[in-house]
């Protein structure tokens, strides 16, 4: 049977909304889209993005609709900002993975920091993710980054043995 997946995600720009879509399509996951009370925009929202990443703040994040404890999997994701997960994803992680038996990691980022910010992510859930997805803004365009993202789907739709066999 395949695995039931939950695809947490926060976009502030659009970015990682798009590969969000494109593995939940993928996935046949449900979705949960990590919303502030205050969202980011223009110039101040782009420097509130940096000092909150910077500083690792928690911010307030919207009350979530699924509950990440009935899912087999959680694939979270979100940009990287100065090298670091998006701030909403890091009061979600903080919040909710714990409660996921299993989770995965999917990011934007503009050239570097994934790997920081997936460690960051891991320390945050408790848990060592099952599979990583980078999309840099050099690979946004779906053709660019099709195959990666397929063998990220791949690692995670797999079935899983029963335990014990």
């Amino acid at each position: 049977m395949k695995p039931r997946i939950l695809l947490a995600y926060y976009s502030m720009t659009g970015h990682t909304r798009d590969i969000a879509e494109e593995l939940r399509s993928a996935l046949q996951a449900d979705v949960e889209e990590i919303r502030e009370p205050h969202p980011r925009r223009g110039l101040r929202g782009v420097l509130r993005a940096l000092f909150d990443a910077v500083l690792r703040r928690e911010p307030p994040i919207g009350t979530p609709r699924h509950d990440p404890a009935v899912y087999d999997l959680l694939a979270m994701g979100g940009p990287v900002w100065a090298g670091r997960m998006a701030s909403p994803l890091r009061s979600y992680a903080r919040q909710l993975a714990e409660r996921a038996p299993r989770v995965a990691f999917f990011c934007t980022e503009g050239g570097r920091g994934a790997e920081q910010a997936f460690d960051d992510l891991g320390r945050l859930c408790g848990k060592i993710p099952e599979a990583t997805l980078v999309v840099d803004a050099q690979h946004l365009p779906p053709g660019l980054h099709r195959d990666t993202l397929q063998r990220f789907v791949a690692k995670l739709g797999r079935e899983r043995p029963a335990p014990g066999h």
